[in-house]
């Protein structure tokens, strides 16, 4: 029996773990990678591109299209299946697809609420530069860096409005590493550990749990952990403890 034929557009940041999960697939995995910066624009910006990977699919071409993005900035808000259909994990973000499940996820922030976390994909990607970045959000939809506040209000203001966003994160006391199976994952925590030290945080290594990634690239959807939409429907936000849900487009 042929096995599924499965896209997978992702974030970067997942990119080694997915790699990972991809060679002992039960689906035939295609991988296509978008780009980190989309993050640091609109949330229409980031729904363009996750909109521009499905309708470039042709048709026949993929037996399903996983989107391996949590609700991050509502750019998956919107997303219509066309020919093939379209999964999405229910998860709020990357860190909870690292960590296994939204359940853990929001039970280590009620534990911990001033934690900051990172992974090796998160500290390869986020930012090109290598540094710990303050990001805040200025109009409808958009995360902007200092380089590009300074390009809307000038010097002088972008540094007050990045003095106000440090004022507005001082509850920052820890900074969590998710280790996983990643290749060099060790070198990145070892990074972590000076990013942590660097800021004055305490370090914590938690340890990654891969399974809801394993069953999104093994196309074991359970209505619980994942979203399904058939050709012509699309992804609605729900405010309860699902997060999306579909409509027809």
């Amino acid at each position: 029996m042929a096995r599924l034929r499965l896209l997978v557009v992702a974030c970067p940041v997942l990119q080694r773990e997915i790699e990972l999960l991809a060679l002992e697939a039960s689906t035939a995995v295609t991988t296509r990678w978008l780009d980190m910066g989309l993050h640091e624009g609109s949330t229409e910006g980031l729904r363009s591109a996750l909109q521009a990977a499905i309708d470039r699919t042709r048709p026949g071409e993929f037996d399903a299209i996983a989107i391996a993005y949590g609700l991050c900035n509502r750019g998956i808000v919107g997303l219509t299946a066309r020919s093939a259909p379209v999964v999405l994990p229910k998860a709020h973000d990357c860190i909870g697809l690292l960590l296994g499940s939204t359940q853990g996820y929001l039970a280590r922030l009620e534990l911990e609420p001033g934690t900051y976390f990172q992974s090796a994909g998160w500290l390869e990607h986020v930012p090109a530069n290598g540094e710990v970045r303050p990001q805040m959000s200025f109009g409808r939809g958009a995360t902007l860096t200092r380089e590009r506040l300074a390009d809307r209000y000038g010097e002088e203001n972008a540094d007050y409005l990045l003095e106000q966003w440090a004022n507005l994160t001082k509850h920052y006391a820890r900074l969590a590493f998710i280790a996983t199976p990643a290749p060099e994952a060790k070198e990145w925590e070892a990074i972590a550990r000076e990013r942590a030290q660097k800021c004055g945080w305490e370090f914590e290594r938690l340890a990654g749990e891969l399974g809801w990634l394993r069953r999104l690239v093994n196309a074991e959807w359970n209505d619980g952990e994942f979203l399904k939409l058939s050709p012509g429907e699309r992804v609605v936000l729900r405010f309860d403890p699902h997060l999306i849900g579909t409509e027809r487009a």
